[in-house]
């Protein structure tokens, strides 16, 4: 799982479609471009292939081994994608409106000590190496120094003077503009359909070979199965309800409605709870424009008049320049140092497209170009279809009472400025 955060701590939310049944394309590793450069070499457009064959090069800032290779040539030939986008409130004050934030990645089935999967958080002023661990990891940009530390930065999202939906074609005189201030620049990224863009943020998960664990048992058994036993059959037929969903559906008013339900371990059960979200949640539709994730904490004291002013107007959105932030702190680098690929599990990328809206909420307009953007990215993919649908068997597999464990384990203990040379050419493997 994925979230948004604003750097003050506000939920940010994204418009995808049904967590539970989701539609996914996938895709060749050969055919998804990422930023990256070598220690302090230029940065331009590999192939994802390339990256994963080459990270001891990539990520030898980080502590990977210089000769890492995290490639599979089988498994890379299908890598599952995502595509999601959102619209960020900005501030109304300033000339160039902009919002600090990070994602945050939460995964079920990790342990500090050795990570499930390397992380490479991808925008087009490079690549970051980095790893998930228990409980929730917010994901940073680096870059190094020339004593070798490396600096982790919040990301920024600004407005600019391009629309939403599909890429981003600057000036030169507007490349040069964005490189003097030290902002990001548009690049070829993610699959060819993307374009140049400067507004795309890819996460990508690439699966670690686990190391055996052992559990403290009772009478034969391990002790949390015999107290788990009952409530396991509970726990699927929750699944089976769909009652740990995050669902988008439309309103009758052609409103789009987003409904989430968490499922939290207590006193030995899992019992789904449906919650409402601390935002609003109906979002983008004729008079409901009223989500996307500007709630009271994010405002300050003293602006009740402005947020009573600013709901249900409609603002003024463009595509969102994706660059490095303040600087966050300076990071030790992974804890992994050997890591090895998973010898069965396929690739994850998650592309969000950004967008931010000043003094109002989104246009109904901008939302529709936005998810027709989507759609689009979609259709270019190798193929699409639901989570649930057989083409996507091989990122599944059956739940079973040692997955119910270590995810009730998870939940209990935390519910969930280099120019780029070659910007405008895809690279090919």
């Amino acid at each position: 799982d994925t979230y948004l955060k604003s750097r003050s701590g506000t939920a940010l939310f994204t418009v995808r479609s049904n967590n539970w049944n989701e539609k996914l394309g996938y895709i060749g590793a050969e055919e998804v471009a990422v930023v990256a450069g070598k220690g302090s070499g230029p940065l331009r457009p590999v192939t994802l292939r390339t990256a994963l064959q080459e990270l001891g090069s990539y990520g030898k800032y980080a502590g990977l081994p210089g000769d890492a290779d995290l490639s599979d040539a089988v498994l890379d030939a299908k890598c599952s994608i995502r595509f999601q986008t959102t619209f960020l409130p900005v501030d109304s004050g300033s000339s160039r409106g902009a919002l600090e934030f990070a994602s945050e990645a939460y995964n079920y089935n990790t342990t500090e000590d050795y990570p499930r999967n390397l992380l490479l958080l991808c925008t087009s002023q490079g690549m970051a190496v980095q790893q998930d661990g228990r409980g929730k990891k917010r994901l940073y940009h680096h870059s190094t120094d020339g004593q070798g530390k490396i600096h982790r930065y919040w990301l920024e999202a600004e407005e600019s003077r391009h629309r939403v939906g599909g890429p981003q074609e600057e000036t030169a005189e507007e490349r040069a503009e964005a490189l003097q201030r030290g902002k990001a620049t548009s690049s070829v990224i993610g699959i060819t359909a993307m374009g140049q863009r400067f507004n795309v943020l890819m996460t990508i998960q690439v699966p670690l070979k686990q190391r055996a664990r052992t559990s403290p048992t009772l009478g034969g058994l391990p002790a949390c199965i015999q107290s788990w036993q009952s409530s396991a059959s509970k726990y699927m037929t929750d699944l089976a309800s769909k009652s740990c969903l995050s669902t988008v559906t439309y309103g009758a008013g052609g409103e789009i409605i987003v409904t989430t339900t968490s499922c939290y371990a207590q006193e030995d059960t899992l019992q789904a709870l449906k919650t409402a979200e601390s935002m609003p949640r109906s979002a983008f539709g004729k008079g409901c424009l009223k989500s996307m994730a500007w709630d009271d904490r994010s405002r300050g004291k003293g602006s009740d008049r402005d947020r009573s002013r600013s709901r249900g107007r409609t603002g003024r959105s463009s595509a969102a320049r994706v660059s490095r932030g303040s600087e966050f702190d300076v990071w030790p680098g992974l804890s992994v140092k050997e890591p090895k690929r998973h010898e069965s599990e396929h690739v994850t990328i998650t592309v969000v497209v950004y967008n931010v809206v000043k003094r109002g909420v989104p246009s109904t307009e901008d939302v529709i170009n936005a998810i027709d953007d989507l759609e689009k990215l979609y259709s270019a993919c190798s193929g699409s279809a639901r989570l649930a649908d057989s083409s996507f068997d091989f990122m599944k597999q059956e739940l079973q009472v040692k997955d119910i464990l270590d995810i009730s384990g998870k939940v209990q203990f935390q519910p969930p400025t280099k120019e780029v040379e070659g910007h405008d050419v895809f690279p090919v493997a």
